[in-house]
């Protein structure tokens, strides 16, 4: 009897440990495929003042170029359904691409360092993306 009792207690102890893995996966893979959230609700201070100097930003370049229709915040929107989870934009900037005038909307991904990757250039004019 009490080899049988020592393999049941190996199987329930294999049972166990094999659950705890399977826990540990799950939860490593749900942290690894959930985006990263904005910093607006850690430091209120430095949010509202990062706000503020983007608002600025935008107001200047919006003033600054009355010829275009599309606005900085609106080719940020536009840009906005060119991107998918885990990554932002940043603020556009009125430039020439392809002979076209376009805000340039920076593209970056956090996971888990900044890189920034192609922008993408929303015409000016109509609010077209341009590839």
């Amino acid at each position: 009897m009490a080899i049988e009792e020592v393999k049941d207690l190996n199987k329930g102890l294999i049972a166990i440990i094999v659950i705890i893995i399977v826990v540990i996966v799950a939860a490593g893979a749900w942290f690894l495929l959930t985006p990263a959230t904005s910093n607006n609700t850690t430091n209120n201070s430095t949010s509202v003042k990062t706000n503020n100097t983007i608002n600025n930003q935008t107001k200047n370049q919006t003033n600054t170029t009355n010829t275009t229709p599309i606005t900085a915040a609106k080719a940020k929107e536009l840009a906005g359904q060119y991107i998918g989870l885990g990554v932002e934009l940043e603020t556009p900037t009125l430039t020439t691409y392809k002979g076209v005038t376009v805000w340039e909307v920076p593209v970056v991904v956090y996971s888990p360092e900044k890189s920034y990757q192609d922008p993408i250039y929303i015409n000016a004019q109509n609010g077209n993306r341009v590839t």
